[in-house]
Order: structure tokens, then sequence, then C-alpha cells
């Protein structure tokens, strides 16, 4: 006798996937600029900037501002310095070696420049510290009241603070 076949079962209807609610996202407000953090530092530091001697002020203008790409710079003709913005706190400088400031004719290390709120509060306060100084602070004919010291491994150390304009 032949084997008997089972009917084919009907496949059962497939069950519709729940419908998910749409739901419109937020635009996320703008985020307000938050204010700049205070400056870390007892002497009321507001920015770096490095100090270096050149022979060659066009050569090293064409490096940082044409190679490099830093387009925020100027340039002092009267003691042709070239002043290059590096970052939003820092900057770098480059001069002729000036033998009335005590530099040697090469070129040599950078000074540690730091821009103050007060450079002759943060002199009285440093000196109370024990902190020595090539001598108080004084005007330099570029518009800073700068003093000068050194770290302990003899590089100098300015201190600065734009004078007021009268």
């Amino acid at each position: 006798m032949a084997a008997r076949r089972k009917p084919a079962r009907k496949a059962a209807p497939r069950k519709a996937a729940p419908k998910r609610k749409v739901v419109a996202k937020k635009k996320a407000a703008p985020k307000k600029a938050s204010a700049p953090a205070a400056t870390p530092s007892a002497i009321g530091a507001m920015n770096h900037h490095l100090d270096y001697t050149t022979h060659d002020i066009e050569g090293v203008k064409r490096f940082y501002t044409h190679l490099l790409g830093f387009s925020k710079f100027n340039e002092d003709p009267q003691f042709n310095y070239l002043w290059i913005q590096t970052g939003n706190s820092s900057s770098l400088g480059f001069m002729p070696p000036m033998q009335d400031m005590g530099e040697p004719s090469p070129a040599k290390e950078p000074v540690i420049y730091f821009m103050v709120k007060d450079v002759d509060r943060a002199y009285s306060n440093l000196s109370s510290k024990g902190v020595m100084f090539e001598g108080p602070p004084a005007d330099m004919p570029w518009g800073h009241r700068v003093v000068r010291t050194t770290d302990p491994e003899g590089r100098s150390v300015m201190l600065a603070t734009p004078k007021r304009r009268p």
C-alpha cells in the first residue's frame, strides 16, 4: 500500500511588528562659552611668550608665517622685532641681539617671557620669597615694564606688563 501523505501545514500568519512611536529629537541648545579658567599661577601669568635672537629675521618670518602658517603676526620696524601668535595664550618673538641688553652676538637660548597682570606686585611677592632678580622692574623702550631673573639652570625668565599708554 502506498504511504499516505500528510497534508502540508499552512504557515501561521506573521504578526506585524509593533509600531514604534517616532519622537522628534529636540535640538540641543548651543553650548555657552564658559569663561576662561583663572590662570593657575601665583604671579598672575596671562600668557606664555618666548623671545629668541636671530641674525635672519626675514628667514624666520618666512618659516613661521609662510611655511608653518601662523597668520597672526606683527613687525616693529623700530626694533626690528617680529611677534608671532602661536596659540590663544602663546607667542614667539624674534629680533637681532641687542648689545645694550647684555646679550651675546650669536643667537642664544630663548628668554622665558611671562606677561603678568602687575610686574611690580609679582616682583615684590617673589622677592619676599627669596627669588633674586637682576634689578627692580624697569620700563623698556618697546612698551613693557620688565624684571629679569634666572631659573635654577640659568635660563633667563622675564616677567613683563605692558605699560599703560597716556
